[in-house]
């Protein structure tokens, strides 16, 4: 019988043995799986906050393409003003080749600053 004693006690510490690596092995795979999970939501927040940068340079670039039409249109209408001695006021942002627009007979005199209102100009003095 002491041969099957000591045989079973060899089993059952050969069992507790692998019991402790199955543990072991259960301990690693629960720290490796929420490893993987912290991983996933560090992704998740980094595909958000792109989605949210992609949205805001999208709505950067149409807000700067707004605001150049709308420095056009500012530039166009700012074009129309002269100065009360015939100079065009804008005429230092004309292209080349471009001539200044004369001013209009009947204009009336602001009053302040020697400046015109509106597209109408002063007579220029001859």
């Amino acid at each position: 019988m002491s041969k099957t004693g000591s045989a079973l006690d060899e089993i059952a510490a050969a069992i507790k043995e692998v019991a402790e690596l199955v543990s072991d092995i259960a301990g690693a795979s629960l720290e490796q799986s929420n490893g993987v999970d912290q991983v996933n939501k560090a992704l998740t927040q980094m595909d958000e906050v792109t989605q949210r940068n992609a949205a805001l340079v999208e709505e950067n670039a149409a807000t700067a393409k707004t605001l150049e039409q709308q420095a056009k249109v500012m530039d166009e209408r700012v074009g129309y003003f002269r100065l009360a001695h015939g100079h065009a006021a804008a005429s230092a942002a004309k292209p080349a080749g471009q001539a200044p627009r004369r001013a209009t007979a009947g204009a009336v005199k602001s009053g302040r600053n020697g400046y015109a209102a509106g597209p109408k100009a002063l007579p220029q003095a001859s």
